[in-house]
């Protein structure tokens, strides 16, 4: 009884923010983890583990939430709080199967697409753990076994250019990314494009084999370059939010 109590509040201290944060810190001065901060002072909103500047949003915005898995919280957070459009995307079949067994609100949309730099027909692969287990959960475009032992599953993948013409929508206000390593590819084709969020939320996956920081500060590099300015950074440093600077009043730039 005592171990399991014991182990209870090591995984509680494991999940606060204080830990995250030493943690961060030291895999910082270790050299694992990049080191950002924040571009401007805003006030910012926790929604189910994702920083927000809430007072940018408002109602009928247009939401993209790019792979929900079974985890639809920050989703459901905005919509019952702002009164939004949310428009998720998961192409996985454990996802698919999920969302269609949930009730939800008629602003939430649901479709089976991933994101990608390009249009067309990819492989997905399962995420592997760190004893060599295979995920029926989490998938990913980066393979992650050698010599092919991956069990790839075919799925269609579009830009967000492309989303936006199909669904008639004539912009997106607000973006959230948890795309397990697509993000860095999205980033550079949505830059190319004429979509402008005014608030981008990204979880980045530098820490999966073949990927590495340098793609994160790359892409942060290129969303500062294109007037995006960091409003938040959660406990971990992996999830950011983005604000449009057209959106920010110049005093609050640090």
């Amino acid at each position: 009884m005592g171990e399991k109590l014991a182990n209870k509040a090591w995984k509680n201290f494991e999940q606060s923010d204080g830990f995250r944060k030493a943690k961060l810190k030291f895999r910082q001065l270790t050299g694992k983890e990049p080191t950002f901060k924040l571009d401007v002072a805003l006030n910012t909103e926790d929604y189910s583990g994702w920083p927000v500047v809430a007072d940018l949003i408002q109602e009928n915005d247009i939401v993209y939430s790019l792979g929900v898995c079974d985890d639809i919280k920050f989703d459901l957070k905005i919509i019952a709080d702002k009164q939004v459009q949310v428009f998720a995307f998961d192409p996985t079949p454990y996802s698919i199967d999920w969302i269609n067994s949930q009730q939800l609100p008629d602003s939430f949309h649901f479709y089976p697409w991933a994101a990608s730099d390009s249009d067309g027909t990819f492989l997905l692969y399962p995420r592997v753990s760190r004893k060599g287990n295979q995920s029926k959960v989490m998938y990913s475009f980066h393979q992650q076994q050698d010599g092919g032992n991956d069990k790839g599953i075919s799925v269609d993948a579009f830009t967000l250019e492309t989303m936006v013409k199909k669904l008639g929508h004539k912009h997106i206000d607000i973006l959230k990314m948890d795309i397990e390593g697509a993000e860095y590819g999205v980033i550079e084709n949505l830059l190319a494009s004429a979509i402008r969020p005014k608030m981008i939320l990204i979880e980045f996956h530098h820490r999966f084999k073949g990927i590495g920081k340098e793609k994160t500060i790359q892409a942060v590099n290129l969303l500062n370059k294109a007037n995006y300015l960091i409003a938040s950074i959660s406990a971990t440093g992996r999830e950011i939010c983005f604000v449009n600077d057209s959106f920010v009043n110049k005093s609050s730039i640090i």
